[in-house]
């Protein structure tokens, strides 16, 4: 009998991840139908003027109504992964400048790994937020949570590391510059983990800071442990 209410158990929470992706997935396709580029650019620009001044107070609208700024998660991200596909042309295109091919078959081997390394690159932002949402997901079931609006809440959490991919397209122009951006880089990974750190606290609506912690902390464990297992498959999150 135990043993029958353990398997619907499991049946019922894998029928309500397939709910939620399928949800997710629908309104994600709902918000890029019904987009106005001029509407909703303008829309993200007041939102990370507003974010910039207030960035908890922002976060935490973001967790009450989540489908209202999804579409400026969507854009967030968008920016991201062109940004990341930019910077890895430039590095593929900069690194071939130096190469010498000794035959055909050797410069299309190295073509198809350049094509992979652009490949991986660009599903890293992707990956990052799909992941820490789904482990905040699991991790936060009690808390009624749908993923959407944790997808979102993640994403919004990440505008550090979309600044630092941005601002990382002009270290090329000159190693003094790439100085000055990497000191600018490692603020935004400390402020990434700030906002992330208020994200689940929002998430969760709990003022026990001991328990928030508790949860950031052990996220953030699940999430490295899995980056290097992705590490040996040569996709490198951090």
């Amino acid at each position: 009998m135990d043993e029958n209410n353990e398997n619907q158990n499991s049946n019922i929470t894998k029928d309500e991840i397939k709910k939620e992706a399928s949800e997710t997935l629908s309104e994600v396709k709902k918000s890029i139908k019904d987009t106005n580029l001029k509407k909703d650019a303008n829309e993200a620009k007041n939102f990370l003027v507003n974010f910039f001044k207030s960035p908890f107070t922002e976060m935490k609208k973001v967790t009450i109504n989540a489908k209202s700024f999804l579409k400026i998660a969507i854009i967030l991200l968008v920016v991201w992964v062109v940004a990341e596909l930019i910077g890895s042309i430039i590095s593929i295109v900069k690194s071939s400048a130096y190469s010498y091919y000794s035959s055909l078959g050797m410069y299309f081997r190295n073509s198809m790994e350049d094509l992979l390394q652009v490949l991986g690159t660009i599903i890293v932002p992707v990956i990052i937020v799909a992941l820490l949402s789904g482990i905040l997901y699991l991790l936060m079931k009690n808390k009624k949570k749908d993923f959407l609006t944790i997808l979102t809440t993640v994403m919004i959490a990440e505008i550090p590391l979309v600044i630092a991919s941005v601002l990382s397209l002009f270290s090329y122009i000159g190693s003094e510059i790439a100085i000055i951006i990497r000191a600018i880089q490692t603020l935004c990974y400390f402020l990434n983990a700030v906002l992330l750190y208020f994200a689940i606290k929002h998430l969760c609506e709990e003022e026990d800071d001991n328990k928030v912690m508790r949860t950031f902390l052990i996220t953030m464990s699940i999430f490295y442990g899995i980056s290097i297992i992705l590490n040996f498959l040569h996709i490198y999150i951090y």
